[in-house]
């Protein structure tokens, strides 16, 4: 009988492995997903404060002893992507140290050291973390599972937004409905990426897609149905399924908005089909406006914070404000070179790799997301680079390969 998900060798006990990675995933996706529905429905109270920020910090000293650990014990090496994404982490915290030192907002100076510290946390989780491990798929699948009852359970009028559903005693410690779909979303890629049956698969995307489509965030939602037939497509051995799949999405597409939005009148998913009455639409158009503007002045370095806290521009362009040109040239480096590297020796490699997948499909997310809705900071990128150096690093611990073959760049 076939396997419905996609195990490989075990290397939990290996120095600097699969058993912190997975904890921490947990803790900061799921367990995130989980503590913010609670204080939103007001069952307990924000004793974490946001939950992420406290997390993150206690996660740092394990995780990076276990990178440490696993250098030393000869089972890692200090990789290329290593290498080019802590000098990208380094050149970060460089701009922010300096302009801190000259005065730049404070808020947002918080922000990104914050955000660098997700980016290593999030980095050494998706590079070190064995996904395809039974207990990892076992672990995955059941939070991904639960958090999909409790947003169906917990809808109302087509919307999943637990501060409003429920009393919150810390109103201000409740997520937004893009943080819980960044925790769906990742969690939902971990697990389709090793589901081999494909019926098991189109179960799963359509729960993904409902459940984002109650969440209410638009731009996860956009690059989760991105991703189903990029999937279906490296996954089929026939072109048929991938055909059935094409179809049903045409379906789906020609179903009335308006049959849908009658039913659904508080979901924010109808904006999509009408950004021109969009709030939100609107204002990140004037936000790209005046990142570009500020680019137009300041070509070179940018303008680091040159906008108020949360003014920033939604998109790619936000990291030739804050880091200049460099940094936004570098980040595409990064990023194009796994795509090239991941497209020339990955795509048509048999048997298949769920290690693979899974550093496509984030390196796909990233690149839609930050070419239409995040900022560079976005959590997407770090597990994009985590997952890509994971796949990579397959070839060098031949046990516990997920059957890769070919050399990478």
């Amino acid at each position: 009988m076939r396997a419905t998900f996609a195990p490989s060798a075990s290397i939990a006990g290996t120095p600097g492995k699969a058993g912190p990675a997975r904890l921490a995933f947990v803790l900061l996706f799921p367990g995130f997903f989980f503590y913010q529905t609670l204080i939103g429905m007001g069952a307990m109270g924000a004793f974490l404060g946001g939950y992420f920020s406290v997390v993150s910090i206690g996660l740092f000293p394990p995780l990076a002893t276990m990178y440490y650990l696993g250098i030393k014990a000869s089972v890692h090496r200090v990789t290329s992507t290593d290498r080019l994404f802590g000098f990208f982490l380094l050149y970060f915290f460089v701009i922010v140290a300096t302009n801190a030192a000259f005065g730049a907002n404070s808020t947002i100076v918080k922000t990104h050291l914050l955000s660098i510290l997700y980016f290593i946390n999030i980095y050494l989780i998706f590079k070190h973390c064995d996904f395809s491990e039974r207990k990892t798929i076992a672990t995955t699948l059941a939070a991904l599972l639960l958090m999909s009852a409790t947003i169906f359970f917990f809808s109302q009028d087509g919307s999943f937004q637990p501060g409003q559903f429920g009393d919150p005693a810390s109103p201000d410690s409740v997520a937004t409905y893009q943080e819980l779909a960044r925790s769906y979303v990742l969690t939902f890629v971990t697990v389709i990426s090793f589901t081999r049956v494909l019926a098991v698969r189109l179960v799963l995307y359509a729960m993904a897609a409902a459940a984002l489509f109650l969440n209410g965030a638009r731009s996860e939602l956009v690059a989760a149905l991105f991703l189903f037939p990029m999937i279906e497509l490296y996954r089929a051995k026939h072109w048929l399924p991938f055909l059935y799949l094409v179809l049903l999405v045409f379906g789906l597409a020609s179903i009335d908005s308006n049959f849908l939005a009658n039913r659904f009148p508080e979901s924010r998913v109808w904006e999509l089909f009408d950004l021109s009455h969009s709030s939100s639409a609107s204002a990140r158009h004037e936000l790209t406006d005046h990142a570009l503007h500020t680019i137009a002045e300041n070509p070179v370095l940018g303008a680091y914070a040159s906008y108020p806290p949360g003014g920033y521009s939604h998109n790619i362009l936000s990291a030739w404000v804050d880091l200049g040109l460099f940094g936004f040239v570098y980040m595409l480096f990064m990023l194009a070179r796994a795509a090239v590297g991941l497209c020339t020796h990955g795509w048509l490699v048999r048997p298949r790799s769920g290690h693979f997948l899974l550093a496509w499909s984030l390196i796909c997310i990233s690149l839609l997301l930050l070419v239409t809705a995040k900022t560079f900071d976005d959590m997407f990128f770090g597990a994009a680079m985590g997952a890509y150096a994971n796949y990579r690093s397959r070839k060098q611990v031949p046990e516990a390969a997920d059957n890769v073959e070919g050399e990478l760049p």
